[in-house]
């Protein structure tokens, strides 16, 4: 007699089913961890659990799933930032609110984990300058993140919290030059030059721009 109280075996886990976007998030777990030398499409199948024949249904070869996984990323990474400077600005009431908001952001993204982004940045570029398509792409990425910092810097002169008469698009791409001045430090031996005294430099090189 069959025991009708016996538990009824579970039924299989429902199998996720393979994306574009799921592949490109197993390649940019594997980057994170080994870069591009070390990434292995076996490593990539295997966080899917699949074969590594099914990944080529959606990308031609290995430096594609690559490029477009850094593209994407390169995306993403480059609001982060920008997001913030919203934030900062739509809830500032005055210019020493703004200057106090703006601050808090800097110190944010000259540290440890926004300083990673940039390097992932720098190696999306390096990963698709071969690529017109994919070069394409970030560079509309980049054309707009530059054009959204130039309306910030606008919007705060026409506030009166900027009294620079700097055009906004030069103060837009000095402004990323100084965000990538952490990455240069990196590379000389022995640099003692923190974080912190990248913020101060940015903060000081803001305040010019409203006296």
């Amino acid at each position: 007699m069959v025991n009708s109280l016996q538990s009824a075996p579970a039924a299989p886990a429902k199998e996720q089913i393979l994306t574009r976007e799921r592949i490109l998030d197993a390649v940019s777990e594997q980057l994170a961890r080994t870069g591009i030398a070390g990434l292995r499409l076996k490593d990539v199948a295997d966080l899917l659990s699949v074969s590594v024949p099914s990944l080529y249904r959606f990308f031609a070869d290995r430096e594609a799933m690559i490029a477009a996984a850094y593209v994407r990323d390169f995306a993403e990474q480059t609001f982060i930032d920008l997001d913030q400077l919203r934030v900062v600005f739509s809830e500032a009431a005055s210019a020493e609110d703004y200057q106090n908001g703006l601050r808090t952001v800097v110190i944010d993204i000259f540290g440890e984990e926004s300083r990673q982004i940039r390097w992932r940045k720098l190696s999306a570029m390096a990963a698709t300058h071969h690529d017109p398509v994919l070069m394409e792409q970030i560079g509309r990425i980049q054309a707009e993140f530059t054009s959204r910092i130039a309306e910030t810097f606008e919007s705060a002169r026409q506030r009166g919290w900027v009294k620079s008469s700097v055009n906004a698009f030069a103060f837009a791409y000095a402004v990323q030059g100084l965000m990538m001045g952490p990455l240069f430090a990196d590379v000389v031996p022995g640099s003692d030059v923190t974080s912190g005294d990248f913020a101060e430099l940015f903060v000081l090189f803001h305040q010019a721009m409203a006296a």
